[in-house]
Order: C-alpha cells, then sequence, then structure tokens
C-alpha cells in the first residue's frame, strides 16, 4: 500500500515522467567563429544580445544561451579542447584553418557536437554551391540578412534534431517538415516559423492553470525539420508518419541525386497516396506551378510574391491551427471562433451541429488541439471518424464529455489559478492570489493531492470522501493591504504614546502590533476600515454569483504549523 501511494502521489505531484523527458537537449554553450568585425556587426546592427534575451524572457525559456566568440579556427579548436559546447556556429572566413576544414577537425574531436555554417553575404553561397564536396562535416548552412532572428532559429533548429526522436515517441509533439534546397529562402522564412510556434506558445501560456502545465506547453511545441532533398523528405516522412502535421515544400529540388522540377509536386502524391492527414503548402519561383498545387491538394505561394512573408503567416494561422479555431457552416460562412480551450469547450454547446459534422470530417478539431498542445484530447477524438455516431449530436457530446474528463484529470490534485471559466467542479483547490497558502491551505491542498492520488473511490465502492470546494486568498493580498490602505501607519497614529520615534524598526505590521497595548477592537476597526484590492473582489464576486451554498471563510496562517510558536485556532469561522 505504502508503495502505492508513494508512486501515485509521486505522480501527481510531479507530472507524468512524459512531459519531463522532453527537450531533454538544449543548446546553452555556442561556440561562435568569426572575426571580432562580424561578431560586433551582429550585436550592434542586429543587437543580438538584446533580441536574444527577450525572446527568451518572453517565452520562459529557462536559460539564455552563453555564446563565446574567437576570431580564428585554430582558436576555435585550442578552447574546444578546454570548455564543452553545445553547438559551434563558423563563418565562412576565419583565417589560415578553412570553415570545412575546421568542421572536419571538430567531427574528429566530437563527433556528435553539431557545427553550422553561418554566411553573411547571398554571393557566398555560389562559394558552398562549388565547394559541395567540402562540405561533409558541416552539419548544414544558413544566411544572415540582418535579422538576428536567424540565431534563434538556428538553435531551435538543432535542439528540434537532436530530440525529435525521442520525444515523438512519446506520443505527444509533433513534426512540421519543410523540404527546401535555397539556402536564402529557408533563412529566410525558418525565423518567421519558428516565431509563430513560440508566439502561440507563449499567448496560450498565459491560458494555462498551473506552473506544470505552462512548462509542459514550452515543450510539447512541434519540432521543425528541415531537409533539402526529395529523398530526405521520404525518410523523415516513413519515420514521423504518426506524428506528421505539415509539410512545406518548394517544387524543383534533388531527387536521387539529380535536380527535379517536379520534385515537390511528387513528393505531395506520395503524401496522398499514403494517406496522411497533414497541411501541404508548395512554394515555388514559378507561378506556373499553381495549378499543380491545386491538383494535389496544397496550398501554393509564390516566393516571388511582395506579400510572401503575410502569405505564409496566414497558412501558418489558418492550417496549422496556431490562430483561432474559425467554426464555419457548410458554406463556409465564419459562425464563431475560439481562442483558446475554454472558448473552445464552450462552443461545442452552442454551434450547430452541422458545423461540428463539417470540421470532424475534416479533422480541423484535432489539427488545432494539437497545434495547441492538447494532444491527449486530439488523440482521442482524431482516430474517431464522424460515421462512428449514428446521431450528430451525440458527436458534440462525445466532444463535450472527452473535454470535460481530461481538463478535470489534467488539473485534479493540484492547486490551480482562478478562472472565471472554470470554478464549478468540486474537490478544486483554487488559488486566488499569489503567495503562501497558509496551514490550512497547505493541509487542505496536501490532502486534495492525496485523495486524488489514491482514487479511493475505484478501489472501494461503499466509501465516498470529496474535498469541498476551496478558494484560498494568498498571502500577497494580506501584504497588499496593509501597503494600500496605510494600515501601518494608522496603527502608529493610534500607539503614539507608547511607540518611540524609532518605530521603524518594526518591519511590518505584525511585529508592531505585538508591541503595543492597544484594545482589540480599535485595531479591528482599523482593519475593518480598509478595502480589498479591486482584483480580488471582482473574483469574489465571480464566485458569489455561481454558488448557491452555505460559505465557511477561515483563516491560514503562516504561523500555523510552526513548531516553535505555532499560532493557530485564534478567529472563528
Amino acid at each position: 500500500m505504502k508503495k502505492e501511494i508513494d508512486h501515485n502521489f509521486s505522480h501527481l505531484k510531479f507530472g507524468s515522467n512524459n512531459y519531463i523527458d522532453l527537450m531533454q537537449t538544449k543548446v546553452y554553450n555556442i561556440l561562435l567563429v568569426s572575426t571580432f568585425y562580424d561578431a560586433f556587426i551582429f550585436e550592434e546592427d542586429g543587437f543580438f544580445s538584446e533580441e536574444m534575451y527577450r525572446e527568451y524572457d518572453q517565452l520562459f525559456f529557462s536559460q539564455i544561451p552563453r555564446i563565446t566568440n574567437v576570431p580564428t579556427g585554430k582558436e576555435a579548436l585550442e578552447i574546444l579542447k578546454e570548455r564543452d559546447f553545445d553547438l559551434v556556429i563558423t563563418m565562412l572566413r576565419i583565417g589560415e584553418v578553412t570553415s570545412y576544414e575546421l568542421a572536419e577537425k571538430i567531427k574528429s574531436i566530437r563527433p556528435d557536437l553539431p557545427v553550422l555554417l553561418l554566411l553573411n553575404n547571398e554571393s557566398d553561397i555560389e562559394i558552398i554551391n562549388r565547394d559541395v564536396n567540402k562540405m561533409g562535416f558541416v552539419d548544414d548552412v544558413f544566411l544572415w540578412s540582418g535579422d538576428n532572428r536567424i540565431f534563434l532559429a538556428m538553435i531551435k533548429y538543432i535542439e528540434d534534431l537532436q530530440n525529435v526522436e525521442k520525444d515523438t515517441a512519446s506520443g505527444l509533439v509533433h513534426v512540421i517538415l519543410i523540404v527546401e534546397d535555397s539556402v536564402h529562402y529557408y533563412s529566410r522564412f525558418l525565423p518567421i516559423l519558428y516565431k509563430e510556434i513560440m508566439q502561440q506558445s507563449q499567448r496560450l501560456i498565459s491560458a494555462e492553470l498551473t506552473p506544470l502545465n505552462r512548462r509542459r506547453r514550452m515543450r510539447t511545441r512541434p519540432k521543425v525539420l528541415l531537409v533539402h532533398n526529395y529523398n530526405e523528405a521520404l525518410n523523415i516522412i516513413d519515420r514521423f508518419k504518426e506524428n506528421l502535421i505539415c509539410v512545406i515544400s518548394d517544387v524543383k529540388y534533388p531527387k536521387d541525386g539529380v535536380i527535379d522540377a517536379k520534385a515537390g509536386l511528387k513528393l505531395m502524391e506520395k503524401i496522398n497516396n499514403d494517406e496522411l492527414s497533414v497541411a501541404k503548402l508548395l512554394q515555388s519561383t514559378n507561378i506556373d506551378n499553381a495549378p499543380f498545387a491545386e491538383q494535389v491538394d496544397a496550398v501554393f505561394l509564390y516566393k516571388n510574391s511582395q506579400t510572401l512573408l503575410k502569405d505564409l503567416r496566414k497558412f501558418i494561422l489558418k492550417n496549422l491551427g496556431f490562430g483561432d479555431l474559425i467554426l464555419r457552416d457548410n458554406a463556409g460562412k465564419e459562425i464563431a471562433r475560439a481562442a483558446n480551450m475554454l472558448e473552445f469547450e464552450s462552443l461545442i454547446s452552442k454551434v450547430p451541429v452541422d458545423s461540428i459534422l463539417y470540421h470532424g470530417k475534416k479533422n480541423h478539431f484535432s489539427s488545432w488541439l494539437i497545434a495547441h498542445g492538447e494532444i491527449q484530447i486530439a488523440k482521442r477524438i482524431r482516430p474517431i471518424g464522424i460515421e462512428s455516431f449514428p446521431e450528430p449530436e451525440s458527436l458534440r457530446k462525445y466532444l463535450k464529455m472527452v473535454f470535460e474528463e481530461i481538463r478535470l484529470k489534467k488539473n485534479r490534485g493540484r492547486v490551480i489559478e482562478f478562472d472565471r471559466n472554470n470554478i464549478d467542479p468540486e474537490g478544486q483547490i483554487i488559488r486566488l492570489c499569489d503567495g503562501s497558502l497558509g496551514g490550512k491551505g497547505r493541509g487542505l491542498a496536501f490532502l486534495n493531492s492525496l485523495l486524488n492520488s489514491l482514487d479511493i473511490d475505484a478501489e472501494y465502492s461503499d466509501i465516498n470522501i470529496k474535498m469541498p470546494k476551496t478558494f484560498i486568498i494568498g498571502t500577497d493580498e494580506f501584504d497588499d493591504f496593509i501597503r494600500n490602505n496605510n494600515i501601518k501607519e494608522a496603527v502608529l497614529e493610534l500607539s503614539s504614546n507608547e511607540i518611540s520615534d524609532d518605530s521603524h524598526e518594526f518591519d511590518d505590521v505584525v511585529s508592531l502590533l505585538q508591541n503595543i497595548t492597544a484594545e482589540d477592537n480599535q485595531i479591528e476597526e482599523i482593519f475593518l476600515s480598509g478595502e480589498l484590492s479591486t482584483t480580488l473582489k471582482r473574483k469574489l464576486k465571480i464566485i458569489l454569483n455561481v454558488n448557491d451554498n452555505p460559505i465557511a471563510v477561515r483563516s491560514s496562517g503562516l504561523l500555523e504549523d510552526s513548531q516553535s510558536q505555532p499560532f493557530a485556532g485564534i478567529y472563528s469561522t
């Protein structure tokens, strides 16, 4: 029994090992081999460090990569003997040791260390095309055109390559495949694709209810894999067909070692023949390929279009589910949209059943859910065709049941953040304000976790133990209350005859109250005259509007569990 409790409670408290194990390989230390002038240009012209810091800070990444710069290949080899690095980025011109030779020597020392070649002049592409036989030890090539987001894209590209095998095996992560042989072009749109993925993840983070779920969301974003020919693309599709959600492909690139003007079309035909349900995008400098893209059920983008980047972003938002879920009728007219999971769940009950059938046939629901990190729900609904439901309304009921079941399971036993759309289910501990939960709050939260981890109802049918719905005001609200209502000043004024001018020695109002002899009713009057924060009052009104049962209000102090100075049982319910 003890072993079962240990396992279940640990799983509940720290979360599924699947999520903890995602993104195990990260790029933290980067060796940049470039002239000091190039490094200066990266920093000053593109605000490299600021850009990197801002991106990582906004997206809640745990650690910003550290970049070490050396000017020559010779110095790079010396520092590699002394320090460990996760990624080497080398410019083309780095002194006596060429970038190709540097890559070869690095691989002889550290075969697993990625080496990327970064160009800063488009004319250099001709050089690497000419030197293709010397490029065997370079993992890939990118072009810097003044946008320092290329560095973030290169980092994420390497991290995705190193984590994709293990992360997709968990069934929680999906794959976007890019097939493009133009260095200039993929160096432009890869940062855009990553930015859209990151921004979507950031937007969803604020909608998550617990810190654990927020961290999980960042780890379950789709992996982006870049390949440069037909055969590499087939290999990726075969390996990750169960995880693939999108293929973005050029039309003309190598197939079987030679340039094939229709390689992209052939790849899309292969995908269709294999009946893979993925979003498809074909891009070309030849606008005459547009009708062929339509024949293989792919969206077409003209590479020379003035609105190329805007069109690419539109495709990402519309077809990969990174934007709002737009619900339409059979004629394609918009009737509603959902920006997040709670809105989606709410709309399922309201929209016409014909709209649910329309989107269900096209797998729009599961694609949107996958992009939004709701893999568990998507895995439940995607394999089930609408023909499995004899009555259209039964599909609606099934979707609602799956949503509620997984949402409750995801949050059960945990202290979750307040959300006005998620305060009804019993057995939830909901935090209204930040700060400590206090003694009673911690005790109730622990008991709730224990009951959920043991699942006693399933083990003993004649026993039914439930926790009351509980809302906890964290101690930060107390600190704000004291400060915003000038409580300390009011107490000092009340006690002016007994407190010296050295009143600043009392760091907080609690220590001050311990050193005065004022009557309790006087102190009580000062506190009752104060105002709660606007945010807390708004939340309390929402709770009262949906609650018809008696509410017990209890204090939950910081000292209730103190072994040396216990302070409990002071206030009545």
